[in-house]
């Protein structure tokens, strides 16, 4: 199965560097639910692959110690 990005949003700023004060260091991948299970991280990973920048997950993550699921 071949899966693809869809086009990027007519707003995504793609090739813009930021400037000088906020420049990341590498891509980076926040994740709003919690730690982010093995198949999350590697989702993410690919997602940054493809267009470098920042990428916040709000997804359900690893269930934590304690928790019924």
């Amino acid at each position: 199965m071949s899966s693809k990005l869809p086009p990027p949003d007519p707003f995504e700023t793609l090739g813009w560097a930021p400037s000088q004060s906020v420049q990341m260091h590498a891509p980076a991948a926040i994740y709003v639910g919690g730690a982010p299970t093995p198949e999350g991280k590697r989702i993410s990973g690919v997602i940054l692959d493809l267009r470098p920048g920042a990428l916040i997950v709000v997804a359900p993550g690893s269930p934590g110690p304690g928790s019924h699921g």
